[in-house]
């Protein structure tokens, strides 16, 4: 299997708000939709990681294989993850609250683990390993000792996967009933 791993570039950043859409279950969906009735919600994330200092496309390893990505981690420093002056100003208080949930209820002084994801045709074949891997070398070489991230109880094959790594649960984070998430099975 020739697959070769990079840190996302400018020209990924519809990949990686691809990627990060499909695995939030619809959270991308829910923050931005709406917000500009000419700019669909997927376009704010890829605006976003073109643009903004912190959560960009830099924060991102891909896993590529035959040019396509097939895999992806995207991660950074907890302190990163939080609500800007400039979300309080566009977004809802129910968007912000949605938010909340997971910039208030992270490990402080880690790193964090937004997105990882492996193709479903090529999972256990070690991509996620190796992606895992990325960002414990990114974390370390930004300070940091720790790694934290949030995950669906009922995702066992996930726990299961992070455990392997050493994480292990601080933390259980009670969501608010939200149509909208309810309308996805979450």
């Amino acid at each position: 299997m020739n697959i070769q791993y990079s840190v996302g570039e400018k020209r990924d950043c519809v990949e990686i708000a691809n990627w990060v859409n499909s695995v939030g279950h619809g959270h991308i969906e829910y923050l931005f939709a709406g917000l500009n009735k000419d700019v669909p919600a997927l376009q704010h994330l890829v605006t976003i990681l073109q643009e903004d200092e912190y959560y960009s496309f830099k924060n991102a390893d891909l896993a590529i294989q035959n040019n396509v990505v097939i895999g992806m981690i995207f991660s950074y420093a907890t302190e990163l993850n939080r609500i800007t002056t400039e979300m309080e100003q566009k977004l809802s208080a129910d968007r912000l609250q949605w938010m909340r949930y997971f910039s208030d209820n992270q490990i402080a002084n880690s790193w964090y683990i937004n997105t990882i994801a492996v193709r479903e045709s090529l999972r256990r074949q070690g991509i996620a390993t190796r992606l895992m891997q990325l960002a414990i070398k990114r974390a370390l070489k930004n300070g940091y000792k720790s790694l934290c991230l949030h995950v669906y109880e009922d995702n066992y094959t996930a726990i299961d996967f992070y455990e392997r790594f050493g994480f292990f649960k601080v933390k259980r984070i009670e969501f608010g009933d939200h149509a909208f998430f309810q309308s996805k099975g979450l």
